[in-house]
């Protein structure tokens, strides 16, 4: 026969039972965290600095649209005087480049594209222009101009020859007349000249062959 305190231990052991499987059967309708997968982290993508470009310094001053003619630059003349450059207005006192030039031109006291040269006096010796701007009266040539211009221009020029720096120099015939005459040099030893040679540099000069390579 068995006791009250046993049937009471079975109830409560099978009411223990009942829930502990009501427990487990109940479970969450949320998804677990550990199980999401994370989201990947956004990557920023920095754009590369676009390249700068420098713009090459732009001349000093404006190159005044003057005609070459021989013995002259504008109103400039190869034998003027100190009195006579000083009325004209056009040059000051002091060098351009180097230290032994005694004036330059006022529209361009740096000497990027107009020079002076002179003796000891102060009389101009030379006059030439390094940059286009000014032509010549006779063919229209200027600097940039190629050598097949300047051949057709004047046919019976000499020929090349070397003036150092990789350059070279002609000049229309009558040098040695101890006329007024250009002075053209060219962008090329005299070996390597062609027609698509550009002319770097037009001198006016006295009688004399023009100085392209004078010593400071």
């Amino acid at each position: 026969m068995t006791g009250p305190l046993i049937r009471r231990t079975s109830a409560l052991a099978l009411l223990l039972a009942l829930g502990a499987t009501a427990l487990a059967g109940c479970g969450s309708d949320e998804p677990d965290e550990s199980d999401s997968t994370a989201s990947p982290t956004p990557t920023v993508t920095t754009p590369a600095p676009e390249p700068t470009t420098s713009e090459p310094p732009a001349p000093t001053a404006d190159v005044p649209a003057l005609v070459i003619r021989p013995a002259a630059i504008g109103d400039a003349q190869v034998g003027m005087t100190r009195a006579e450059w000083e009325a004209t207005g056009l040059f000051a006192d002091g060098a351009a480049i180097c230290a032994g030039e005694l004036i330059h031109w006022k529209d361009d006291p740096d000497g990027t594209a107009l020079r002076v040269l002179t003796d000891e006096d102060a009389t101009i010796t030379q006059l030439w222009v390094t940059a286009p701007g000014p032509v010549t009266d006779h063919g229209d040539l200027q600097v940039g101009s190629t050598y097949a211009e300047l051949a057709a221009a004047f046919p019976d020029i000499t020929a090349p020859v070397d003036d150092g720096y990789d350059q070279a120099s002609v000049y229309p015939p009558g040098e040695e007349d101890g006329l007024p005459y250009f002075g053209f040099l060219l962008g090329a030893p005299a070996d390597e000249v062609t027609g698509d040679t550009p002319i770097a540099a037009i001198a006016v000069t006295g009688g004399t062959p023009a100085d392209f390579q004078y010593d400071c």
